[in-house]
């Protein structure tokens, strides 16, 4: 099923499917050792134990032959194996991949929660935080707005950190220095809903249109998006989601856990729901 997110191109690394392959090829020389054991085990019982020491070559060039066969006449009389063999490193990778998120996620904690600059909606003095990264022109952030009010709204233990991760061009840059500039007036949250409710193209004539109806000083406004303070929380945004993996927007994450994609209301407060249990 397909993820609803608007893609982020930051990740550094390999590819999901190079580490992928790398493990299959793994996989198959384990199954070479695990059939070839009978073998390896005939050769040892022939030749004299004491000669026979940790890393030489039990297996002679003939033996190497008759072993390639075997596992080449047992994988093409089993293809169905490859596939057991995929999903099983699969699974495993992606739970590895889970826990080396927790742990990352658990080392930028005061970043993600507490950073000081980031706007905070709901219960600022919630036991439960919830952080958001998001982009103004993102479809999917905008699918997902209703949900995040209605979250703030009918929870009194919640905290929502807004971070803005402008991802979808010169237009979301925009979007996003206007709202971080909007805190100090004491419009931010009116404003980031009007911004994400609105429809059509989104540049900087339609924001600043926006942000006069909800009673900004746009004047003001104008200046401080220009501020060195509204880059800077842009940039940390941007590499504190790199940090985390986030690979594109929305993105929550709710306890050491990232939810990619415009997940459901339900599906986050289930998560919310398993943070409380567990606390």
């Amino acid at each position: 099923m397909a993820l609803n997110i608007c893609a982020l191109n930051i990740c550094a690394g390999r590819l999901p499917g190079e580490r992928t392959g790398s493990l299959v090829i793994a996989a198959l020389v384990g199954l070479a050792l695990l059939v070839a054991a009978p073998i390896g085990a005939s050769a040892q019982q022939s030749a004299p134990q004491e000669g026979v020491q940790l890393g030489e070559d039990v297996f002679s060039d003939v033996q190497k032959e008759a072993i390639g066969e075997v596992i080449r006449d047992y994988l093409i009389a089993n293809p169905q194996l490859m596939l057991e063999v995929m999903d099983a490193l699969d699974a495993y990778e992606s739970i590895a991949e889970r826990e080396q998120q927790r742990v990352i996620i658990n080392a930028n904690r005061d970043a993600l929660e507490r950073d000081g600059v980031s706007y905070v909606a709901g219960n600022p003095e919630g036991s439960i935080t919830v952080i958001e990264f998001f982009d103004y022109r993102c479809p999917y952030c905008k699918q997902t707005a209703d949900d995040m009010q209605k979250l703030i709204e009918t929870t009194d233990d919640v905290r929502l950190v807004l971070k803005e991760l402008p991802i979808l061009g010169p237009d979301s840059t925009v979007a996003s220095q206007a709202a971080i500039a909007a805190v100090p007036q004491g419009k931010y949250l009116p404003f980031h809903f009007a911004l994400l409710r609105s429809e059509g193209k989104l540049d900087r004539e339609k924001v600043m249109e926006i942000a006069e109806d909800v009673g900004l000083d746009v004047d003001r406004l104008a200046r401080d998006m220009e501020s060195a303070r509204v880059e800077a929380i842009i940039d940390n945004n941007r590499a504190l989601a790199r940090e985390v993996g986030v690979r594109g927007t929305p993105a929550f994450i709710i306890g050491d856990e990232l939810v990619p994609g415009a997940a459901p209301l339900e599906a986050l407060e289930a998560r919310i729901e398993a943070v409380r249990d567990a606390s």
